[in-house]
């Protein structure tokens, strides 16, 4: 399908394009929004700055789509490939990308505030001032991602594997981080200058010993 095809038949009402090869296309600044996408190549696609609120990527393929700058607020990406993706200054508020394969993904100053993440593969991401706030992270694989500056305010890490991540400048203000697997490196204190707070209830006094260390 060309770019010219597919804007033509949006404009004409049709929102159902599933299973549609976009793949290496320029469909940058493109509108849309509310489509159904599921299942659809979008290889290499460049959607620079496109919109596609609350449109429908599950299970799309999308390794290395540009993506930056592009408004995908309350958009389902549920398991969808997004390996390498750029999605640097990024709308996902609200967004649905429960088991999605994130990894190395570039997700620099994205809006992610109760963006659904469960189980997401992460790995090596870059989310270095993304805003989590509210974020369902629950069981997310972060090993050796850079969250530099991120504001994970009152975001679920449950089970949330941090393994090498950097989480220097972060803020885990009512953060829940039950069972959360936290980045063990005495050279580099993966916490400095981290603003953390525990939820108010209930208190968790192993998990603080285990980020703080025994106080004497």
């Amino acid at each position: 399908m060309s770019n010219r095809e597919l804007q033509e038949r949006y404009r004409s009402g049709e929102r159902n394009f599933d299973g549609a090869d976009l793949s290496r296309l320029d469909l940058s600044r493109i509108v849309l929004s509310e489509a159904s996408l599921n299942r659809a190549n979008l290889f290499r696609t460049d959607l620079l700055l496109a919109q596609l609120e609350k449109s429908n990527l599950s299970y799309a393929v999308a390794c290395r789509v540009n993506l930056s700058g592009a408004n995908l607020s309350g958009a389902i990406l549920r398991a969808t490939d997004l390996y390498m993706a750029n999605l640097n200054g990024a709308k996902l508020d609200h967004a649905n990308l429960s088991k999605a394969y994130l990894r190395g993904a570039d997700l620099t100053r994205a809006g992610l505030s109760g963006a659904d993440l469960s189980g997401a593969n992460l790995i090596e991401a870059n989310l270095y001032g993304a805003n989590l706030t509210g974020a369902n992270l629950r069981g997310a694989f972060l090993i050796v991602a850079n969250l530099r500056g991120a504001i994970l305010t009152g975001a679920d890490l449950t089970e949330t594997n941090l393994s090498g991540a950097n989480l220097t400048g972060v803020n885990l203000q009512e953060t829940i981080l039950t069972d959360a697997i936290l980045p063990q490196d005495g050279t580099h204190p993966p916490l400095r200058r981290a603003q953390l707070t525990m939820p108010p209830t209930p208190t968790n006094p192993e998990l603080i010993e285990e980020i703080f260390g025994t106080q004497s």
